[in-house]
């Protein structure tokens, strides 16, 4: 039998692996929807603002017209509500904005995914039940050269629909998280940079459950890297002992000068070989640089949660950097090809 030449790799969340079937199927909310509601929040804060300005006319009254003790507690009283309802529009109006942002988002997910399943029908996949199906697994040894030729190119199809999934998966990823940074904008909590923990502002303190969470899912996620990368480790340390078993029998052939064609078959498998060890070492490669990076965010996941439980009984937020890669729409015509 002949195997296929992708591993099943671990790829950072929703057990997303690769050899399993892609999801290709929105159930998200409607981005309309989300779209009304951050509008409802700007009509708010357009309200707001009238509310604001009423206050500031009030606050500047001149005492030619309002003049005393009275007007003077009236126009401090009106210049604080001011102030308040300009910082109340203020983050309403970017609350809006981060809402209807997120809306896009989603829409370019939903877009995004039904690009996904109109490429993988084009090019011959197997999707059903929502979700695209990878080739099979193996060929027989007596398959033909045709046969062999487009079992590989179903299968670089499907890796090209496995990476465009991954890469919408961490777009909306992103924009999740740039909402829920914004949330916890307008409700006053703000990182503390000099100790790299979240404190809140005044009163305000948020709780985030899902820290603990995160913290479990980021220490699963490194523990499955370091084992894909054990795997890959070990795939090439048996494909180098074939090479060089395989070597050793080629110089025993050529100094036994056994026939030609023999020797020439031989030849043959010690090129398969290396290039097999070739493709295995590239996949060690990048197998370790996952393994760190995973290991990297589960090491950061797990100081926020220990910031959150010194801050107290009440889980205090910890939120990181948004990443360089914002979100943004994912040309999948680029992508795909």
């Amino acid at each position: 039998m002949t195997r296929t030449a992708a591993d099943r790799l671990e790829t950072q969340r929703d057990q997303l692996r690769f050899g399993d079937p892609i999801g290709c199927h929105y159930h998200w909310l409607e981005p309309s929807a989300i779209e009304g509601y951050g509008d409802s929040v700007r009509r708010l804060a357009g309200k707001v603002d009238g509310a604001a300005d009423g206050f500031e006319r009030t606050a500047t009254i001149s005492e030619e017209v309002f003049a005393g003790e009275a007007a003077d507690a009236l126009r401090a009283r009106a210049a604080r509500r001011h102030e308040e309802s300009v910082t109340v529009r203020d983050d309403l109006r970017g609350l809006g904005r981060a809402i209807i942002a997120y809306a896009d988002v989603l829409r370019q997910h939903r877009e995004g995914l039904e690009q996904l399943r109109a490429f993988a029908t084009g090019q011959g996949l197997e999707v059903r039940d929502h979700r695209i199906w990878p080739p099979v697994a193996s060929l027989p040894g007596d398959a033909t050269q045709g046969q062999a030729d487009a079992w590989e190119a179903d299968w670089k199809a499907y890796q090209a629909c496995f990476e465009t999934k991954v890469e919408l998966r961490d777009t909306r990823r992103a924009g999740t998280r740039e909402l829920v940074e914004a949330l916890a904008e307008h409700a006053g909590v703000h990182p503390d940079e000099a100790e790299r923990r979240l404190v809140a502002v005044g009163a305000g303190q948020v709780r985030f459950g899902d820290l603990r969470r995160e913290a479990a899912e980021e220490a699963r996620e490194a523990v499955d890297a370091a084992g894909a990368a054990d795997a890959a480790r070990r795939t090439a340390e048996g494909l180098k002992r074939r090479e060089l078993a395989a070597l050793d029998g080629l110089e025993a052939l050529v100094i036994a000068e056994a026939p030609a064609e023999e020797i020439q078959a031989q030849a043959a498998r010690v090129q398969a070989l290396h290039r097999e060890l070739t493709e295995a070492r590239v996949e060690l490669c990048d197998a370790e640089a996952v393994a760190e990076r995973e290991q990297a965010q589960a090491n950061r996941a797990a100081r926020h949660l220990e910031a959150a439980q010194e801050g107290g009984p009440r889980e205090r937020v910890a939120w990181q950097q948004a990443p360089e890669t914002a979100s943004r729409p994912v040309d999948l015509r680029h992508r795909l090809g």
